[in-house]
């Protein structure tokens, strides 16, 4: 099954990248790959705009908090239970990643949350709902799915993921406070389980920089 995701991912024109420790960090992630991430929200498409709805004063102990057990939904229909993570659903149906993650697998989504939406200029999320920036749309998210399941235990310091266009994403792990960074967002809400993956809610949008990091 996996082989079969990722030919998919393939034929959309995504990269895949190998999660890979530096110096002296673990990678028993093993082939954590980049793929394509998404999620869907049918309410939030409007003219090809995407509405912002931010929750104030967002708990993130809540996140979930109503849903029960959570591994009765596959991650699509999990994100679809939260209702602060309605524009990450809508880039993924908008995308057309419904499918792949509602499949059988083991994947690993990091899900921004609307506020983590918000903070990039209207313009710009308007325009990634544009049918001919599809190819700009999934290249922004193939940084939030790995298709292999990680936990947040399974993260080390001074990992990185290489993607294909020799950019890099970086992971920092507080040694004391086990917080997680991954591409310039906050790991707010960890380990939330889905019938065929794990789910990890961001506080920002996933990116990759060109400079490698020299520790």
């Amino acid at each position: 099954m996996k082989t079969q995701i990722l030919h998919l991912l393939s034929s959309l024109a995504v990269a895949s990248a190998m999660l890979s420790g530096c110096a002296g960090s673990r990678d028993e992630t093993g082939e954590a790959t980049t793929a394509e991430t998404t999620t869907m929200s049918e309410t939030q498409a409007m003219a090809g705009d995407v509405e912002r709805s931010v929750a104030p004063e967002l708990d993130y102990d809540d996140l979930f908090k109503d849903v029960g057990n959570t591994a009765q939904y596959n991650l699509v229909e999990l994100a679809r239970q939260e209702p602060n993570l309605t524009t990450f659903v809508t880039l993924v149906q908008t995308a057309g990643l419904t499918e792949i993650l509602e499949a059988d697998g083991a994947f690993t989504v990091f899900a921004p949350t609307n506020a983590a939406f918000a903070q990039l200029p209207q313009p710009k999320l308007d325009s990634l709902m544009q049918p001919e920036n599809k190819a700009q749309l999934l290249r922004v998210l193939q940084l939030h799915v790995l298709p292999s399941r990680v936990a947040s235990t399974e993260f080390q310091e001074n990992q990185r993921i290489e993607t294909a266009d020799n950019e890099y994403l970086y992971i920092d792990v507080n040694d004391a406070t086990r917080a997680i960074t991954i591409g310039g967002a906050n790991v707010v809400k960890s380990d939330v389980e889905a019938s065929n993956g794990i789910l990890h809610v961001v506080d920002g949008v996933i990116t990759t920089t060109t400079e490698e990091r020299k520790y």
